[in-house]
């Protein structure tokens, strides 16, 4: 079989670690363990292994078709707030926009959506104020959950 040669080939592969962090994830440098720390009270969900799949998927496919032709940054919001919730990670708004590949004014724009649409809270850091924790909310949650099962993936342990 003739493999096709990549429309665009400027992007490079997302790395994981073992632990199905992503590459990304590794960049966006957590600054204190309590960053990285989950919120208090959040237990283990699920294995988000299917969704970093997904989410590895979609950046290998911005490799041959570009950034524009599939932008979904709400898409690309809630996979990463998922995948980080099943880690039992948080995440800030600057992080996220990095970690979903999506400029910072978008993310911006679409958390916006996302939390009128109750699928997202953010949270004020009581520690630094010019920073904002966002994470999915319990129905943003199970939406995406419900949606993993549906599509055929243990969205649970």
């Amino acid at each position: 079989m003739q493999q096709v040669d990549p429309v665009r080939d400027e992007s490079p592969p997302r790395q994981t670690e073992p632990h199905g962090r992503s590459g990304v994830a590794l960049f966006m440098g957590f600054q204190t363990a309590a960053d990285e720390a989950p919120p208090a009270g959040l237990a283990p969900t699920g294995s988000g292994e299917l969704v970093r799949r997904i989410i590895d998927a979609r950046s290998r496919r911005r490799r041959y078709f570009g950034d524009e032709l599939f932008a979904d940054p709400a898409w690309d919001i809630l996979l990463e707030l998922y995948a980080l919730h099943c880690e039992q990670r948080r995440t800030s708004v600057s992080k996220l926009s990095i970690g979903a590949a999506v400029p910072t004014t978008t993310a911006l724009r679409w958390i916006d959506k996302l939390h009128h649409d109750g699928l997202v809270e953010r949270e004020p850091d009581p520690r630094d104020a010019r920073r904002v924790w966002v994470a999915l909310s319990d129905r943003g949650f199970r939406a995406m959950q419900s949606y993993l099962r549906a599509i055929g993936g243990s969205a649970t342990a």
